[in-house]
């Protein structure tokens, strides 16, 4: 029993000695002959000899993308480049730091003064190269200058693309920056200084304080190095301008007063302008307050002088209707007269009519009257009624 016990114990040991040396063997060889690329890293792969359909010595065309690769010791390795952006900074010794920090710039002007510049390089690297590694002569960019539209246009070129020229990869920039990467970026601030300087060069000392040709000056800066550093598999994506200062104070101390002179007037002239509209404003309201007053009395005169008219007419209007009306009644009456004249027995209608008219009358007796002579009775009643 104690025999078969001791036998799974050794089974159970060799197993786990196995294992172990499995791994271990396993972590040697990865170790050796395996490499890891981070996804924010590019590799390349460099072979130091040349076996014809297997191998082909130096840097290869393509980058190695994110992931685990081989190697061999003694025939090949694989260099890991970061694909993040780097930040090159040109600046006073007292100022940030970035992946690497160079000195500030010195900036001479056209007008013979110095302006002492920091200056921040965002740059990325490019994975891998695209069409022809090289300009030629004929495709470089024309150079570019600040020409008299760019003084006169005031709009800070912010948005402006930047343009890019047919570029390489992880091999072109080995090739040229060497493999390590505060190498690469030394290189790198050496080619752009001198492009710097030309280009904040064609400013005059005043011209430097205007934004929108000192922005437009850095971006002229940013093409001319894109292409130089574009085929070397570079991207230059921002020249930003942090801190300038004139190397001679009185220099820095007159252009500020200048500039604060110029804003003042400025400030003094919207003010001007502000008030003149001020005052525009309330006359033309005075004026239009005077000229509705003037409306509104002529509206109350003319409406009084349609009412009295509208009364007149309609006075008038009744004048002469009551008048038709008294016409056209005295008409019946003459023309009830001439009937009652006309006609045969007219004389005793008349009489017969006349009867219930003398029958209430009362406490006299009607004398001088002719029975038969209506216009003597309706005068003498009319008399007596009275």
């Amino acid at each position: 029993m104690n025999t078969v016990r001791n036998d799974s114990g050794s089974i159970v040991s060799v197993l786990a000695i196995s294992i172990v040396a499995l791994v271990s063997l396993f972590i040697i060889v990865f170790y050796i002959v395996g490499q890891i690329v981070y996804p924010d890293e590019i590799g390349i792969r460099q072979n130091y000899f040349n076996i014809p359909g297997v191998l082909k010595e130096g840097f290869q065309d393509q980058g190695l993308l994110p992931g685990l690769h081989w190697k061999i010791p003694g025939l090949s390795t694989i260099h890991l480049i970061e694909r993040d952006f780097q930040f090159v900074n040109l600046n006073a010794k007292d100022q940030i730091a970035g992946d690497l920090s160079q000195d500030q710039l010195e900036i001479p002007t056209t007008d013979g003064s110095k302006v002492k510049t920091d200056i921040t390089l965002v740059l990325r690297f490019f994975e891998n190269a695209e069409g022809t590694p090289k300009l030629s002569e004929d495709s470089a960019p024309a150079k570019q200058e600040i020409t008299e539209s760019d003084l006169n246009d005031k709009t800070v070129p912010y948005s402006k693309a930047i343009r890019q020229y047919p570029h390489g990869g992880p091999r072109e920039l080995v090739n040229k920056y060497r493999t390590k990467k505060i190498e690469q970026l030394k290189i790198f601030s050496i080619t752009a200084e001198e492009s710097i300087k030309k280009a904040l060069g064609t400013l005059s000392t005043t011209d430097y304080y205007n934004p929108v040709l000192r922005e437009k000056a850095a971006i002229l800066a940013t093409e001319k190095i894109n292409s130089e550093v574009n085929p070397d598999g570079i991207s230059l994506w921002a020249t930003l301008i942090r801190r300038y200062v004139y190397s001679e104070k009185n220099i820095d101390d007159q252009i500020f007063a200048k500039n604060l002179q110029e804003a003042t007037e400025q400030v003094n002239k919207a003010e001007r302008a502000l008030e003149k509209a001020r005052a525009e404003t309330e006359m033309t309201q005075a004026d239009l307050e005077a000229t509705t007053k003037d409306l509104k009395v002529a509206g109350e005169q003319d409406t009084e002088v349609i009412m009295s008219e509208g009364d007149r007419i309609e006075m008038e209007k009744i004048s002469e209707g009551d008048r038709l009306v008294q016409e056209a009644r005295a008409g019946v009456d003459k023309a009830k007269n001439e009937v009652l004249t006309q006609i045969n027995g007219a004389d005793v209608y008349i009489a017969r009519e006349m009867t219930p008219l003398l029958e209430t009358l009362q406490g006299g007796i009607v004398t001088d009257i002719d029975p038969f002579n209506v216009d003597s009775w309706m005068e003498k009643l009319i008399t007596t009624g009275k």
